[in-house]
């Protein structure tokens, strides 16, 4: 592995990890500057996906205030594991991750995350487009 490729691995995971802990903190200004600002975000639960940083924190910022909408939830914590990485140059990377949330109330929900992640010259890595899926959950 080359040391370009080291290094733009941990900062993707850094802006993995700074999506969860933004949004389970409620900084929506925060969490949707890690995305482009034409950024595209699929999350399974909405009938079309949303395109650009306002429509995301939209989105985002009332899942944060009600806490996926449970009642007695008053928390949320997102956990990302398995995160693999893709690179199809130097700019242009994707991910795939598995995801559980647990709540005050046990374990919320899972699923998974497939993202494109893109760096423009030397700035940062951000989010070109995220999709989330909840797993099917029995019981």
């Amino acid at each position: 592995m080359e040391p370009w490729e080291t290094a733009a691995r941990e900062e993707i995971r850094e802006l993995v990890a700074r999506y969860t802990h933004f949004g389970d903190g409620g900084k929506i200004d925060e969490l949707v500057a890690l995305f482009e600002p034409d950024a595209i975000f699929e999350i399974d639960t909405e009938p079309e996906p949303l395109l650009g940083r306002a429509a995301i924190a939209g989105l985002l910022g009332g899942l944060a205030t009600d806490h996926g909408g449970e009642q007695g939830q008053t928390y949320m914590r997102h956990n990302v594991s398995n995160l693999t990485i893709e690179f199809e140059s130097r700019s242009v990377a994707a991910g795939s991750a598995y995801w559980f949330a647990i709540s005050d109330n046990g374990l919320w929900r899972w699923g998974r995350y497939r993202d494109s992640y893109r760096r423009a010259g030397d700035g940062p890595w951000l989010f070109a487009r995220r999709k989330v899926r909840a797993d099917p959950q029995n019981g």
